[in-house]
């Protein structure tokens, strides 16, 4: 997500770009996550991606200004669009994965081959950072 905000805000050389684009994808995203509350602001600025806060931001952004994510899309370009979904996907599946972590942890904890037990609880581990829910909130 961080990455896309980055590709979004990127000019290529020759590109030719609203000199209010930058601006306005700021504003609005900004305005959104601040709306939202500090669960979603203070992941997003310490570089911790969520997929609950980036789904509602993305969705409360399109209601907040619809004619701007085409814009946006015709920017970055179908394949980053395509590119970035993968991402998101994978950050899905992970928060997916994690939220099944304590059902797992009890079987792991018990598991006699050591190898397996290591290779378990590091899986499980990728799928709390990979999800950002290894965020602390206060």
């Amino acid at each position: 997500a961080a990455w896309m905000f980055q590709k979004a805000m990127s000019v290529r050389m020759g590109q030719k770009v609203d000199p209010k684009f930058v601006n306005r994808l700021l504003a609005t995203n900004f305005d959104v996550m601040d709306n939202m509350g500090e669960k979603t602001m203070m992941p997003f600025m310490q570089d911790v991606v969520r997929i609950d806060g980036l789904a509602g931001s993305l969705a409360r952004s399109f209601v907040a200004d619809p004619t701007f994510m085409p814009q946006i899309v015709l920017h970055v370009g179908i394949p980053t669009l395509v590119e970035w979904l993968g991402h998101v996907s994978m950050i899905t599946l992970y928060t997916a994965l994690h939220n099944l972590s304590p059902v797992l942890e009890p079987f792991v904890d018990n598991m006699e081959n050591k190898k397996e037990k290591y290779l378990w609880k590091r899986r499980m581990e990728a799928w709390k950072f990979g999800s950002g829910n290894d965020y602390k909130f206060d």
